[in-house]
């Protein structure tokens, strides 16, 4: 994460990002989305918000969560190999139902629109879950074994352990077990 951003995206999908739009899921949990324009601000980060003339209101703050806490609910019964929750599917399902933002040419410069612009951008997230969810990338499907961030472990060899090696958890682990090495070195020196 940036000192520009407060969001990161670095799981493998936007409906994984958003996922992680709730941080710290592990600990005691970091809402990072908590006021109608972070919402608008992590649309606009993800390249979702399209032209919205509009404020974001409360409603759709509130959908947007429901609709975050779903995938997140079925991203779990897929690493832990459980049927999703009835009521999770078919408030993705109806999420994706909604017209997706669409691309116009304005000024020579590629635009997304669409009437609903909050509705539109949630269903592209909820089309990315489903996507993802009916996809052979089910299985790498991951939670972080330090912050609980899901993820989609896109490795070649797909066994990613980690959020991130280079800059965040997997990381973090690589120099405690080097600080421990040398410890360990320095101690029979």
């Amino acid at each position: 994460m940036t000192s520009a951003s407060k969001f990161e995206f670095i799981a493998g999908s936007p409906a994984l990002c958003f996922v992680d739009s709730h941080g710290s899921r592990g600990g005691g949990g970091k809402e990072r989305i908590e006021t109608p324009q972070d919402l608008f601000d992590w649309l606009g980060s993800a390249g979702l918000a399209g032209e919205c003339p509009q404020p974001v209101t409360q409603a759709e703050l509130g959908q947007a969560r429901n609709l975050r806490e779903a995938i997140y609910r079925c991203s779990l019964c897929v690493i832990r190999g459980q049927d999703f929750a009835a009521g999770d599917v078919a408030m993705i399902n109806r999420a994706a139902l909604c017209p997706p933002l669409r691309p116009q040419l304005k000024h020579n410069a590629l635009v997304h629109v669409a009437g609903r612009p909050v509705e539109a951008a949630l269903s592209v997230l909820a089309a990315d879950a489903l996507g993802l969810f009916a996809s052979p990338l089910r299985g790498r499907i991951r939670q972080c074994p330090q912050c609980a961030m899901i993820f989609v472990d896109r490795s070649r060899p797909g066994r990613r352990r980690w959020c991130s090696s280079a800059q965040g958890c997997g990381n973090r682990d690589k120099v405690r077990n080097s600080r421990k090495r040398r410890a360990g070195e320095e101690g029979r020196a």
